[in-house]
């Protein structure tokens, strides 16, 4: 029993705690047990004299740790091996250090810096979309006056801990005097005490004054919207420690600092908080790793976190197993993997889980992979075609397999040659690396290049920049990301993210504070240090591991709004200037803080082993600042202040090593986007010009973006015409066409996806050209959807795929506006539900027509029809006020009888086939068609005029005048008729079908005459997914990802 703070005695809560074992034969340097051949991890022992040889490292050591048993010897396939890791650990120096200094920069001036902005109470409040009812309401909010009420309505219902267990209800009472919290205030505070009260405890700081400094810093940029950490440590951090609330038991491991002990937490989930978001973690080739797999994804789902891992490692189908048989290979499994994922919602929230799956094209099953998931997203469509239930949770979509799963294939610098010369790539055995399969390297690029126009799926990795930007090489090889595909690093490791937000450090005359920008990194840097040693992990393994590389993803948001409030284009020269210098600096001062706790506490455990690898990386880093155009930057301070930076990464580096093997990642920032107060995510450009702003008295507003007014302002536009300005981009989301905007300023204001005509948007390439400005200076990837417009062709992305590899990526994806066949609401358009022949097809209420009036034997006829969107005639009507009752009921019922026939599937050519050479009066000279002058009768007249104009056939007009004809003037060319008809046969799930169309292949040319308006109206292309959350419409940021921006939820794999 102890005394609380009220002086009476209460009974003490004493965490529990199973050691848990990961190798029966533990070894000093060998605490794991690989139970099969790991080909990134096992290397020959005559192999790891050589790596070390390399590295200047101590032969003694080596020696001694075999000779001695200390490490484990693995007897493999007749040879002899160790495991990588296990070698790292002999050479890691453990001698103690002192902890860091931290001075008070930002919050020097305030007593509680979490009082350095003003707030106001705010009642929030989430309302479903089509009840009204509120999905989510709090009273009595206590908010930051620079966050707007959408922004703090999300954060307050996903961040805010609002428990449902009585006592902890009481808990929290008896601290903050509430049930829940409803301060940012108390966010900020159990967030910021959990990282100071944690490292004071690690040995992170040599002084208590130390300490506190760091606290106050950490408060100031959190209260101020600086910068964010990643949604599970806003979920977990500090429950324990500021409510003592434990948690409920879960799958949680810690690695005990003091012994390197794996433990697992047996009374609460908050004692050791899971504070990361990314994590990599595959199995190896045998059937138990294959089997807790399983068991390790579901723990990091439920954990609030996504898990990337490369299939490679598994026999494909068909190759042999040692006990006999074939092996049932990579896709079996990961249908099951899936299959799990989708049963997990992603930390209880109301995403589903997202995992990730690579896969090098060397592997047999390459192919069947690249395809897979197009043929699971082909039967679903076609289930909804069959009147099942669409939507992401549907019946169609949760048939089928892959749906929570993303897939990129690796590629490396011998595919890309491959494509070059047309030549074939060979693959290869898992387990015996014989000879498998040969593929065209060129149609496998194609084949992912068309399953990404298709659905979003494959994507694709290039495999040599990444190892050759890999600052573990000794360790093995990089094989996987997360699902995101910002964290590309080795397998069973994790990392927690962080982001800032660049708008809070630019200055109003436009410059950047470099100062500032510096030290918040420093400051946030040393919580992710604390963060790997403090949190707990979901599997044994990682927990291990992952420490030992001490990874660390640093970032930043609101790169398209700094650009746009600077009035510089996001696809320019100058943006990618500007981005590329943000990024140096960001990557060299978490570096610069890196080499100073490495000489404070030390390095990660396998730096000594890694020590060139990682030292030549941060050479390349430093070399690439000379290819910024400084120029177009126009910031000499940040110039001098980046140069100055990789100066010291180097000098420091080379002198005390580095804390970290990975600092920073440019990661989506969906979620904590909010929590900053950012107007765009990550490296992104500005998704839209317009926001949707509810009203205190109900309904809403469509106003311009708060960035555009901003902007327009520094680019010394009056009051009145702003005014102007804005009300236009509220009403057309553009800026193109507005009154008082000068040309050369229209293309500051471009988005990712422009208005509805998509005028306005960003091209592929600009997005490309804006992450290889930004990927020299990271040390992992950058998690970027890039956004095609519906019209782009598999060549486009065949195009971009090599593109990417030339400007030295790491990675790509793309997403074409509505390939993906999903359908939870329809906005004036047609269901995915297949209208099988007999069935009817109503023409909407409000239709496009066609009307044709000529005489024919000096009786004039009107013929009309109605049409389809896609241009397809649906109805035929016959008027003439001279025809006699007969002609004119003849007229009339053959018109009903074709129109019946048309409605319910019967091609144009079969329901007017018989009309063709019909002999009655009126008959002879047709006058008002200038192709077709002769008809045997009105319905001769129709077919002629039906064929010619809806079919192109040539044949129905005077043979005198063919030649005459211009294809672009018929209704067919212009109702977008020709195009449908045409494309009849074209199956656009095909490949070979797609390949040989010029219109969605892009590789052979299209027709001598153009089809304009080919899409109709356009009412199909406004499909989308409502929130299950708040019943608001969601939009689709990625293959399968659904984000809502009236609550925060995501539904698909969009990540962590």
């Amino acid at each position: 029993m102890v005394k609380n703070e009220e002086g009476n005695l209460e009974k003490k809560f004493v965490p529990k705690y199973k050691p848990i074992s990961l190798n029966d034969d533990v070894k000093k340097y060998s605490p794991m047990f690989l139970g099969s051949y790991d080909k990134q991890r096992h290397i020959l022992i005559e192999d790891s004299y050589k790596v070390i040889d390399n590295e200047g490292l101590s032969k003694e050591k080596l020696d001694a740790a075999i000779s001695n048993g200390e490490i484990l010897v693995y007897n493999l396939k007749g040879k002899q091996y160790l495991d990588r890791f296990d070698v790292g650990r002999i050479y890691h120096d453990t001698s103690p250090k002192e902890g860091l200094t931290v001075e008070r920069y930002f919050s020097k001036d305030y007593e509680n810096p979490l009082d350095s902005v003003k707030y106001n109470e705010r009642h929030l409040r989430i309302e479903d979309f089509n009840t009204g009812k509120a999905k989510f309401e709090m009273k009595n909010a206590e908010i930051p006056e620079w966050m707007n009420d959408i922004d703090a309505s999300i954060v307050a219902d996903k961040y805010f801990f609002k428990p449902t267990k009585s006592e902890w209800k009481e808990k929290l009472k008896g601290k903050i005097g509430s049930e829940y919290e409803f301060s940012l205030k108390h966010l900020n505070k159990r967030v910021g005490d959990f990282f100071a009260d944690e490292g004071w405890k690690l040995g992170y700081f040599k002084t208590e004054e130390d300490r506190e400094n760091f606290r106050n810093e950490l408060y100031f940029l959190q209260a101020n919207g600086a910068g964010a950490f990643n949604s599970p440590t806003q979920f977990n951090a500090g429950l324990f420690n500021s409510y003592g609330i434990e948690g409920s038991s879960g799958m949680n491991y810690i690695k005990d600092p003091e012994t390197g002990e794996i433990k697992r937490v047996l009374n609460g989930e908050y004692i050791h908080p899971q504070l990361h978001a990314c994590f990599i973690r595959g199995p190896r080739d045998d059937l138990e790793s294959l089997a807790q797999q399983t068991t390790d994804e579901v723990a990091i789902f439920s954990s609030g976190s996504g898990n990337g891992h490369n299939g490679s490692s598994i026999r494909s189908n068909g190759e042999s197993l040692s006990g006999g048989g074939k092996a049932s290979g990579v896709v079996s499994f990961e249908v099951i993997y899936d299959k799990v994922a989708g049963s997990i919602k992603s930390g209880g929230k109301t995403r589903r889980a997202a995992r990730f799956l690579g896969i090098d094209y060397k592997h047999p099953e390459s192919m069947d992979v690249i395809k897979a998931k197009v043929n699971e997203d082909k039967k679903a469509l076609t289930l909804m075609q069959n009147g099942f239930s669409p939507g992401m949770d549907g019946e169609a979509y949760t048939t089928v397999a892959l749906q929570n799963t993303n897939i990129s294939v690796r590629l490396d610098d011998d595919f890309f040659e491959a494509v070059k010369n047309g030549e074939d790539i060979q693959t290869y055995n898992v387990n015996d690396g014989k000879p498998n399969k040969k593929f065209s390297a060129d149609r496998m690029l194609k084949e992912i290049a068309f399953g990404s126009w298709r659905i979003g799926d494959p994507a694709v990795q290039y495999d040599s920049k990444i190892q050759e930007m890999h600052t573990a090489k000794n360790s093995g090889k990089q094989t996987s990301t997360n699902p995101c595909g910002e964290y590309a690093f080795l397998n069973d490791t994790s990392c927690s993210l962080f982001s800032q937000r660049l708008t809070h450090f630019l200055k109003e005359d436009g410059s950047v504070d470099v100062e500032g920008y510096k030290k918040a990194y420093k400051i946030f840097s040393i919580a992710q240090n604390i963060a790997n040693q403090a949190a707990s992990y979901p599997v044994a393994d990682i927990a291990m591991v992952s420490p030992e590389f001490a990874t660390i993803g640093a970032g930043y948001a609101d790169l398209g709004s700094l650009l746009m409030r600077k009035g510089i284009p996001y696809d320019s020269d100058k943006g990618r200037a500007v981005a590329g210098a943000l990024t140096a600096l960001m990557t060299g001062a978490v570096y610069e803080t890196s080499t100073e706790i490495a000489k404070s506490k030390g390095t990660f455990t396998h730096y000594e082993f890694n020590k060139k690898p990682m030292l030549e990386v941060m050479e390349k880093h430093k070399k690439s600042l000379d290819n910024i155009l400084w120029e177009e930057v126009g910031d000499e301070k940040l110039k001098e202040a980046a140069y100055k930076s990789w100066e010291n990464v180097l000098e420091n580096g080379e002198r005390y090593g580095f804390s970290n093997a990975q600092a920073t990642v440019l990661a989506p920032t969906g979620t904590i986007s909010f929590l900053m107060g950012c107007s765009t995510t990550g490296i992104e450009p500005a998704m839209s010009l317009s926001i949707r702003k509810n009203l205190a008295g109900g309904g809403n507003v469509v106003i311009a973006n708060k960035d555009v007014e901003t902007a327009l302002k520094n680019l010394k536009y009056n009051e009145s015409e702003i005014a102007d300005i804005s009300k236009f981009v509220g009403k057309y989301n553009t800026i193109r066409n507005a009154p008082h905007v000068k040309p050369e300023h229209a293309q500051i204001f471009d988005t990712a996806f422009g208005n509805a005509k998509a005028e306005g948007s960003i091209s592929m390439d600009g997005h490309l050209g804006m992450m290889a400005a930004a990927q020299p200076f990271i040390s992992g990837a950058i998690s970027k959807t890039n956004n095609l417009p519906e019209n782009a062709t598999v060549k486009d992305i065949y195009d971009s795929y090599i593109k990417g590899y030339e400007l030295g990526l790491k990675g790509i994806t793309v997403f074409r506006n509505n390939s993906k066949p999903i359908s939870a609401v329809d906005f004036g358009g047609k269901s995915h539900k297949k209208l099988n022949r007999g069935e009817k097809e109503e023409l909407d209420h409000r239709r496009k027509a066609f009307e044709w009036e000529v005489q024919i034997g000096g009786t004039p006829f009107h013929i009309i029809t109605s049409e389809y969107d896609d241009g397809r005639p649906g109805q035929i009507t016959f008027l003439s006020y001279k025809a006699g009752s007969t002609l004119g009921a003849i007229l009339t019922t053959t018109g009903i009888s074709a129109s019946k026939a048309l409605k319910r599937g019967l091609s144009l050519e079969d329901a007017i086939e018989g009309w063709g050479g019909q002999q009655f009066e009126p008959n002879g000279l047709v006058i008002g068609h200038p192709y077709i002058k002769t008809a045997s009768s009105p319905l001769d007249f129709a077919y002629k005029v039906l064929r010619l104009e809806y079919l192109g056939d040539k044949e129905m007009a005077e043979h005198a005048l063919i030649d005459k004809i211009n294809l672009n003037e018929l209704r067919g060319a212009k109702n977008g008729a020709f195009r449908t008809y045409r494309r009849r046969d074209i199956d656009e799930w095909n490949i070979d079908d797609v390949l040989k169309d010029s219109e969605t292949g892009g590789f052979v040319e299209g027709e001598a005459f153009s089809l304009p308006n080919g899409n109709g109206n356009g009412k199909n292309n406004s499909r989308g997914k409502t929130c299950s959350g708040c019943g608001n419409v969601m939009i689709q940021s990625g293959p399968n990802c659904f984000e809502c921006k009236t609550c925060g939820d995501k539904v698909g794999g969009c990540g962590a």
